[in-house]
């Protein structure tokens, strides 16, 4: 039978609950690579650790333990070391493990342990985990944890071919509640505006989730393949050559598709091509330098990125530097704040004097722009 699956806001009430029981049982995560586990215990996971003990996030300790990387189980409850009492008698005596100093280190009163990877670990390292895993034991070997510490692990599953084993089933009897995390896309994309992600790449995912776009398990194929994790180094890549000089507004060059490929494979590289030239709607440079009060503005986020960045790579004087800024105007509030910045930037470097009423107005509305204003000549 497998796990219960859930999703982001559905876990975080689990988690809620789950720490206003009288005893916390740790929470396991598994999934396919690159969906967030580890970020959600590094960031939700220490906010609702935070509002449940009234302190702030900054005064919670936060360790991450690559349990998949341990050998055996000395690693983690600590090596004996052979030693001689009064009598001459030889014992052992159980070095402080390195879990229990990290903890120490922080200085923490509260904190998480996050134990990473922890399917991938060898059974009797598992095992070695089950004190630390009981609500009732909380040990690492024979020393206690911390009691405002919290214990929880993550993992991939078999079907990954990450090296991922079966969980050890009597740490399901009472010891962890463990579960399948869901992608949700809205969630994602919820995630991905608010840091930033290239909107073009946030929108064809929107619009190609359904068709196979993200890879539910590791492919047969050894080539890369796209996860929420993947994409996202796919986007940084994206704005930095839309960013460049490389991008001439229209296309994207070979070897940027290469780049794109090489980290969401050959299949999401492809529906990503295919949503950039659907962008027929989308004005060219021409357009909006003619007409920028009239030319098209698309409802999608990332076709009015596109159509910023032809007019402003394609500007070249003051006259069509400043088209390009009326047509920002009318853009998301979001995008006419990093796209004007860049248009600054680069009338600054081409020594453009911009001086058209929409110029002034948008120094006035964004003050914080006045320096790069400066440097541009257009104060």
């Amino acid at each position: 039978m497998s796990n219960p699956s859930v999703t982001i806001p559905q876990l975080r009430q689990i988690v809620e609950i789950a720490l206003a029981a009288p005893v916390f049982q740790p929470i396991g995560l598994l999934s396919s690579p690159g969906v967030g586990k580890t970020m959600f215990f590094q960031n939700d996971f220490v906010e609702l650790l935070a509002n449940h003990h009234g302190i702030q996030a900054d005064d919670v300790g936060v360790i991450i333990e690559k349990i998949g990387q341990r050998e055996d189980a000395s690693c983690i409850t600590g090596i004996t070391i052979p030693s001689k009492n009064a009598d001459g008698e030889l014992v052992g005596t159980t070095a402080i493990p390195s879990l229990i100093e990290r903890v120490r280190a922080t200085g923490k009163q509260y904190g998480v342990i996050i134990l990473d990877e922890f399917p991938q670990a060898p059974s009797d390292v598992q095992a070695a985990c089950s004190d630390l895993l009981n609500p009732e034991e909380r040990k690492v070997g024979d020393h206690a944890l911390p009691e405002g510490w919290a214990v929880v692990f993550t993992g991939n599953r078999a079907q990954d071919k990450s090296g991922a084993k079966r969980v050890l089933s009597h740490l399901r009897n009472g010891r962890a509640l463990l579960f399948d995390l869901a992608f949700d896309i809205r969630e994602w994309s919820t995630w991905a505006l608010a840091n930033d992600v290239n909107p073009i790449i946030i929108d064809a995912a929107n619009a190609y989730h359904g068709d196979g776009f993200f890879a539910d398990c590791v492919p047969t194929e050894d080539e890369a393949y796209c996860t929420p994790r993947s994409l996202v180094r796919a986007a940084d890549h994206l704005t930095a050559y839309m960013d460049s000089d490389y991008f001439d507004g229209v296309g994207i060059g070979e070897f940027c598709l290469n780049m794109m490929t090489a980290n969401i494979g050959s299949s999401a590289s492809g529906l990503v091509m295919r949503y950039i030239a659907m962008a027929d709607k989308v004005p060219t440079a021409l357009e909006i330098y003619d007409a920028p009060h009239d030319a098209n503005v698309p409802d999608e986020m990332g076709f009015q990125l596109l159509a910023a960045n032809r007019a402003i790579n394609g500007a070249y004087n003051a006259t069509t530097g400043e088209a390009a800024l009326a047509y920002i105007t009318r853009l998301r509030p979001d995008l006419q704040v990093s796209l004007g910045t860049k248009l600054l930037r680069l009338s600054a470097r081409r020594n453009w004097m911009l001086a058209s009423d929409e110029a002034t107005a948008f120094i006035a509305k964004f003050s914080d722009l006045l320096p790069l204003a400066d440097a541009a000549g257009w104060s």
